[in-house]
């Protein structure tokens, strides 16, 4: 039976667990599934904010709730995702924005700081996919969405920083890279079972209360991106929409750059 295009993008009452979902990005996203009728499970560790998100999107007559989450500790992991099947029955969707990086240059980080790193972004990714995945599988469906970076994929070029500012730091890249290939297996693994698994690939979105308020960063990094502009938060959400809808139902295994060209380069 033919299903209208845009009908393939609705959302509505599909359970959707998103972490980190309390930051610049994911709030925006949180809003956006929000918008296409999800009930979302707003997840982050600074659960003042999560809770502050969750009510103003039921302000807005949409359905979202808040759950605090620590990316580092996998107990906190595992019953947040326990709790969120509880409450409704079954997990459809999951966005995972996890990530923490030091502001260390490479040459002088620790070995807690790389670990502490590693442990966040790429470990605590992988836990959050193994999770939503228990509470996929037995339905026979759910799309899984990681969030990378263009730092997974390229490196971050040295002269564009000012001497005031160190350069992404090293640990935030690999893990975002290895974010990647974590996705392609894990697509594989799960394709006949109904579980897709994505990534999307963020490019310059940097943070308002703190690289917006440098004009020679950003500057640089303006000249640095092909469209010649940064990207703002809510050009991130539709991507997010697509992969968790019924529209992006034969896309497993991908990744989709929201850069303004960056990696194409």
């Amino acid at each position: 039976m033919h299903q209208r295009a845009i009908d393939r993008f609705n959302l509505h009452d599909r359970v959707i667990w998103v972490v980190g979902g309390a930051g610049l990005l994911g709030s925006a996203v949180c809003r956006a599934l929000a918008e296409h009728g999800a009930n979302v499970i707003v997840s982050d560790l600074r659960s003042d904010d999560a809770m502050k998100l969750a009510e103003s999107i039921r302000a807005d007559g949409m359905k979202a709730v808040a759950k605090t989450l620590d990316a580092a500790d996998e107990p906190s992991i595992i019953e947040c995702c326990r709790q969120v099947v509880d409450d409704h029955n079954r997990l459809d969707a999951c966005v995972n924005m996890t990530f923490r990086y030091t502001k260390t240059a490479w040459i002088e980080m620790t070995t807690a700081e790389w670990e502490h790193g590693m442990r966040v972004s790429l470990t605590g990714a992988f836990l959050v996919g193994r999770e939503a995945a228990k509470a996929m599988l037995p339905n026979g469906r759910g799309s899984i969405v990681h969030f990378s970076s263009m730092y997974g994929v390229v490196s971050p070029d040295p002269a564009m920083y000012p001497p005031h500012i160190t350069p992404n730091p090293i640990d935030y890249g690999v893990a975002k890279a290895g974010v990647l290939q974590m996705v392609r297996y894990h697509a594989v693994a799960m394709a006949k079972q109904g579980v897709r698994v994505n990534a999307i690939i963020p490019g310059p979105f940097p943070y308002p209360w703190s690289q917006q308020k440098d004009d020679e960063f950003m500057n640089r990094l303006a000249a640095k991106v092909p469209m010649g502009r940064v990207g703002n938060a809510d050009e991130i959400a539709g991507a997010v929409v697509y992969l968790c809808s019924d529209a992006a139902s034969f896309v497993t295994g991908t990744q989709i750059a929201i850069d303004g060209g960056w990696t194409a380069w």
